[in-house]
């Protein structure tokens, strides 16, 4: 049964009414099976007998089960190296999944906007930087875009110098998590997908500290690498404030058969070094990419059936694997 289950009103109203888990059972004529498997929240009972247990507890079936709620995963795209094309992956990723019925908002966490203007948004008043500085409950900053299943929080300019602010502030290290906070808890999105700036300071930390998974993209080039392991020390040390903080991947981009002796021997080290944690599909260098920049449109859009695209979707499959496991 998808959807929000408010177990713990269940409870309440039958412990008011000094009920036993049986004689609910026995009431509303389900085991008591479902009746202790409801009261914990993990019923893969039918509507038909969560609708009975209402009935017996005097309560509305809407007041205790939202069909629609979402349980909001967040991927973030990072890596304190610019120049990967982490911009790309991240725009590319969550149009795909949007393409695919899943309900999306991305938020632009670079001062570049590079994000920002891969989808066709311009320079708004209310913007990211905006909230961050004021500590502003983040749902009313969303603005749709023209495609469907996507709306985005924009970045600015302004926030280069968004780290020296969040530095004075109390609680400095979770003012984003606060901030989604509300869009969480309403359940109205499968995916909140970031995109980072490459600099590993508070903003960041702020990203990772409400993140599910990371996603990192790399190039095959030995400087891309020598990086890594300060990113991922920098991720472990999140994970002590967000222990549901995890490394979803590390992607090869821009892949170049051209560079044979070089990226060979440049996998070979991240394989060696990372073993699973490297997604199977790479990502190859496209011309078709750098013409859909220019056209501030996702590539999976203006290229619906380019080679890169086929990458990303396949990349994309890789990824839900991974955040659907158990």
């Amino acid at each position: 049964m998808k959807g929000k289950l408010e177990f713990e009103k269940i409870v309440k109203r039958r412990t008011e009414l000094d009920m036993k888990q049986s004689e609910l059972a026995e009431a509303a004529c389900v085991s008591i099976n479902i009746v202790r498997s409801v009261e914990i929240g993990r019923s893969e009972s039918s509507i038909e007998a969560l609708s009975k247990i209402c009935d017996v507890l005097g309560l509305k079936l809407n007041e205790i089960y939202n069909p629609d709620f979402k349980n909001t995963k967040i991927i973030s795209f990072v890596n304190n190296k610019g120049g990967v094309g982490k911009t790309s992956l991240c725009a590319a990723i969550g149009c795909i999944l949007a393409e695919q019925d899943y309900n999306v908002l991305f938020i632009d966490f670079d001062m570049q906007m590079n994000l920002t203007r891969s989808l066709g948004m311009e320079k708004q008043d209310k913007h990211l930087g905006v909230a961050i500085e004021k500590e502003h409950d983040l749902s009313s900053y969303i603005y749709k875009t023209k495609y469907a299943n996507v709306d985005i929080i924009v970045s600015d300019p302004s926030m280069a110098i968004i780290d020296m602010q969040l530095f004075t502030k109390i609680n400095r290290e979770s003012i984003v998590k606060y901030g989604l906070k509300s869009i969480i808890d309403k359940g109205i999105y499968d995916f909140i997908i970031c995109d980072t700036n490459p600099v590993l300071g508070i903003l960041n930390y702020n990203v990772l500290n409400v993140t599910n998974y990371v996603v990192i993209p790399i190039e095959l080039e030995i400087f891309s690498i020598y990086g890594l392991d300060t990113l991922i020390n920098y991720i472990e040390n999140v994970k002590k404030n967000n222990e549901k903080l995890k490394i979803a991947g590390i992607v090869v981009n821009k892949y170049d058969l051209r560079e044979k002796t070089i990226t060979e021997t440049c996998e070979k080290v991240v394989t060696n070094l990372f073993g699973d944690k490297v997604f199977k599909t790479r990502i190859g260098v496209d011309t078709k990419l750098k013409q859909s920049q220019f056209d501030s449109e996702p590539v999976i859009y203006a290229q619906k059936n380019s080679r890169i695209s086929r990458q990303y979707r396949e990349l994309t499959k890789e990824l839900i694997t991974v955040v659907n496991e158990k």
